[in-house]
């Protein structure tokens, strides 16, 4: 009887494990991906972190909408850790007399050091202020991650539409260099600020209609989550 015993307990025990086991692969983040690389001393990015707005930014029609009249919503100095590399960050609307004090279509940077813009591109849709994507208390239009002495991560956001999540948008800034790294859809549902900089979200929106008949779009409980992260120089990206 007791050998019995003994036999249910250690089957039991083996089926906790494999569960547990079970739960570790499929219900944990998997191990991060570099979302961009670094090829001496210069960063290139990886064309399948940039989902959205390539079609829009085009060098013709960057050409043709930097001719445009230009309302600058937002400029901003901004500098390395190390102070030797100083930039200008630009927001910008279509229209010399669109005096909107949070939202914006078009990102410029541009590189004291060498007197030229450095990164143009238009937003998918709507940018606007980052406490409208963060829930954060902050008037900027983006946020500034140092990743090391001479580089850093600028983070865009763009407003909801219906069912689409808000743009997020990441430029890396390096040595008078600025690369688009990341491009996606981006509901935020946990930001942690830089020294610890992480942020993880979803790509879907569900349509809930609640009891006294009022609606929203809500984060998808049941559909993949995102996060990335900074670790050391790098900023990390895994999906689960």
């Amino acid at each position: 009887m007791q050998a019995f015993i003994n036999f249910i307990v250690m089957k039991n025990s083996m089926l906790v494990l494999c569960l547990s086991l079970v739960c570790l692969v499929s219900c944990k983040p998997q191990e991060g991906e570099n979302i961009f690389s670094y090829q001496n001393g210069q960063v290139f990015a990886k064309e399948k972190f940039i989902k959205i707005g390539n079609d829009l930014n085009t060098q013709g029609w960057l050409d043709t909408c930097w001719a445009m009249p230009k309302y600058i919503v937002s400029s901003a100095d901004i500098c390395s850790e190390n102070e030797e590399y100083d930039y200008q960050v630009q927001c910008i609307n279509f229209s010399p007399t669109e005096s909107s004090e949070t939202d914006y279509e078009f990102i410029a940077i541009k590189s004291y050091n060498s007197g030229n813009f450095i990164f143009k591109r238009i937003g998918y849709g709507t940018l606007t202020k980052i406490k409208n994507s963060f829930n954060i208390n902050a008037s900027a239009n983006f946020l500034q991650v140092p990743l090391n002495e001479e580089t850093f991560a600028l983070i865009f956001t763009g407003l909801q539409y219906m069912e689409d999540p808000n743009e997020l948008m990441i430029v890396v800034v390096n040595k008078n260099n600025a690369t688009l790294v990341y491009d996606g859809r981006a509901k935020v549902l946990d930001y942690t600020p830089y020294p610890n900089f992480s942020i993880e979200f979803v790509e879907t929106l569900d349509w809930i209609v609640y009891e006294d008949n009022s609606s929203d779009f809500v984060p998808c409980s049941d559909c993949p989550k995102h996060r990335i992260w900074q670790e050391g120089n790098m900023l990390k990206y895994t999906t689960w």
